[in-house]
């Protein structure tokens, strides 16, 4: 007989490790090991929930060391209830709190781990909240990440900062020291809600310090980065921190910079120095095989292909509704299939029914000159114009890397929300693209964001084309 005080028949609810009563401490009882369960209501049938659904069966498919696994999911008509790997350890701003700020050397080796966690998961279609209450660090030297979401991160570098700052500060960034504790939800699309758990709220850490999960409608949010970069305090990571914590996304580096920085502050560990015997051995070794030495001699190690150039002439104007796939437009909010008017292509919102921070569109217009110099007199012109714009609520600034040039601003649209555009020059085109979010004004920074993934997703798109 079916026991009516476990979930599916098999996992048993021992405490609630949030005060939604969302996350529990629970028991596997067929395979007799601990359980992290998490409850996440679904939104009614529609392209949502399919969306919500396809992230939750990507992250039952992800295997990383440094990433909690999701080990099973128990499906009900309004809910879904994950049962998750149960992690040993503290966060990241529990330990700091507790023993203090970390050296700088360990805090490129947790970094630098949040980052291949970070990396592995975008190549899989996975979306990690890697921040300091999400990230734990175990008794046996791991790094796991215990957020994920359903949504899209586009901040993860900038949560990558976060992580950084707390361990070499000993606080989140930007706040005092009950930074971190979060008792409420919010509707960030792009940040909840979480699959993962979280730490709970204030008192002793849970078993596992993984006591916290982001409300199904929403789920907590970041409190970091909004203002403060770091004070210089924070040692040879403080360059780093800087660009990983800019307000624009456009001044923040991108992760094989942050990659290369944090190896660089790695320590590697000393070779231990051979006792006399086995240097006399080596010895013997070595001159056995100086004779052939010369013919095994490391050739140079093959570098990865670079990326496909960027055209300098367009033979004809790129169709602009090419630019962005459905599967893109569906990662913005966007319709997936676009509507077109003459240079124009216009995305509209996925659901027009959506709360506000959910329906969000997208413009891309494209002009092709007979010349690349008379495509830049074109985008020097659209710029100083732009400069001169009474609605431009954030000047226009350069984007390095993005195009042969491009710069990227705010306007206010005049409807109580705000207008992020990129304007960029590839060859002899010229392609603007404005996107809107109903939502102002753009604190979090996702529409200036959103705007600078369209345009890199524009750009690599353009690639090998003539």
């Amino acid at each position: 007989m079916t026991d009516p005080n476990l979930l599916a028949g098999r996992y048993r609810l021992l405490e609630r490790r949030d005060r939604t009563g969302a996350t529990w401490r629970s028991r596997d009882e067929l395979l007799q090991r601990d359980v992290t369960i998490t409850g996440i209501s679904l939104p009614p049938p529609g392209p949502h929930r399919d969306r919500l659904l396809g992230r939750i069966r990507a992250a039952a498919d992800f295997r990383h060391p440094n990433v909690i696994t999701l080990h099973d999911v128990v499906s009900f008509p309004d809910q879904v209830w994950l049962i998750l790997e149960s992690v040993e350890g503290r966060s990241v701003l529990r330990t700091v709190r507790a023993e203090g700020p970390l050296t700088s050397e360990r805090a490129a080796e947790v970094g630098l781990r949040v980052l291949d966690a970070q990396t592995a998961a975008h190549e899989r279609g996975v979306h990690l909240l890697a921040d300091p209450e999400s990230v734990l660090l175990t008794p046996d030297d791991r790094v796991v990440v215990t957020g994920l979401t359903v949504f899209d991160a586009t901040d993860e570098l900038r949560d990558l900062g976060a992580v950084l700052f707390t361990a070499v500060e000993g606080q989140a960034p930007g706040a005092g020291p009950h930074t971190g504790s979060h008792t409420g939800s919010h509707t960030d699309p792009y940040a909840g809600p979480h699959t993962g758990p979280r730490p709970a709220d204030g008192g002793a850490p849970a078993r596992g310090d993984t006591g916290r999960s982001g409300p199904a409608t929403g789920g907590a949010g970041n409190t970091w980065g909004t203002g403060s970069t770091g004070p210089a305090s924070s040692g040879p990571l403080a360059p780093l921190l800087e660009g990983l914590l800019a307000a624009d996304p456009a001044h923040r580096p991108d992760a094989t910079t942050a990659r290369t920085v944090l190896l660089g502050l790695t320590s590697r560990p000393a070779r231990p120095r051979p006792a006399p015997l086995l240097l006399v051995a080596a010895a013997l070794v070595l001159l056995a095989v100086a004779g052939t030495a010369f013919w095994f001699w490391p050739r140079p190690v093959a570098r990865p292909p670079s990326p496909a150039p960027l055209p300098t002439f367009f033979a004809k104007a790129p169709d602009p509704c090419s630019l962005i796939s459905g599967e893109q437009a569906g990662r913005l909010y966007l319709a997936a299939s676009p509507s077109r008017e003459k240079t124009t292509c216009d995305w509209s919102a996925e659901d027009p029914k959506a709360p506000d921070s959910l329906r969000n569109t997208l413009e891309i217009t494209l002009v092709r000159e007979p010349k690349a110099e008379l495509a830049h007199a074109r985008y020097l012109r659209i710029r100083s114009n732009d400069a001169k714009d009474t609605r431009v609520v954030s000047a226009p600034a350069d984007v390095p890397g993005l195009g042969d040039e491009a710069y990227a601003f705010q306007l206010s649209n005049g409807h109580s929300s705000v207008n992020s555009v990129v304007v960029l020059r590839v060859g002899n085109i010229v392609t603007a693209l404005q996107y809107h979010r109903f939502t102002v004004p753009d604190t979090d920074g996702k529409g200036r964001a959103g705007a600078l993934q369209a345009a890199r997703w524009t750009v690599d798109s353009l690639r090998g084309r003539k």
